[in-house]
């Protein structure tokens, strides 16, 4: 009899075993797919990175400085390196809400990224147009709440730093105002 009640509690510890094993194997697979999801994803906006920075030309930074200065005289083309500039952009920031929702420590990157990438009129402009109806909410009232004119002001800061530090003008050329 004692013998009988030994096996049994060791069949149900054996049991409970197997069981905790399984929700442990079921967890994992889940992890595992989420990684996946986040991996698929990732790799996804890597491709229309490279895509768009391929449409985009060796060097969009002339336009870049254009769409903030001089907006309303881009060209076409201008206006179609733009838009694969800020969709870039905006790829990259979901792929870093994604990154910050699996937890990953990302924060500093994307409350910093919004301003660089969407504080211009133009990168305003572009983004209300566009909608932005699918992207995260955190990403969406992030770029809504940017200042249009934070790119400009920023610099501003830094060539009046360097004015007050030199002693000589810095000034660029065409300065929009604020």
């Amino acid at each position: 009899m004692v013998n009988t009640k030994l096996n049994n509690w060791l069949s149900f510890g054996a049991n409970m075993g197997v069981v905790i094993g399984l929700v442990l194997v079921a967890y994992q697979i889940n992890q595992e797919t989420e990684l996946t999801k986040i991996q698929l994803f990732s790799e996804a906006t890597s491709s229309r990175k490279e895509f768009n920075q391929a449409m985009m030309g060796s060097d969009p930074l002339e336009v870049v400085a254009r769409s903030i200065e001089t907006p309303n005289e881009l060209t076409l083309a201008e206006l179609h390196i733009m838009d694969m500039y800020l969709l870039s952009a905006l790829n990259e920031l979901r792929r870093l809400e994604q990154l910050r929702e699996a937890g990953l420590g990302v924060d500093a990157e994307v409350e910093g990224f919004h301003v660089l990438y969407f504080g211009s009129d133009f990168a305003q402009a572009w983004f209300q147009e566009y909608g932005g109806n699918s992207e995260f909410e955190a990403t969406r009232e992030s770029i809504r709440n940017t200042d249009p004119a934070w790119v400009i002001k920023f610099f501003d800061r830094v060539l009046e730093r360097l004015d007050n530090d030199a002693g000589q003008s810095l000034s660029r050329d065409g300065v929009v105002g604020e």
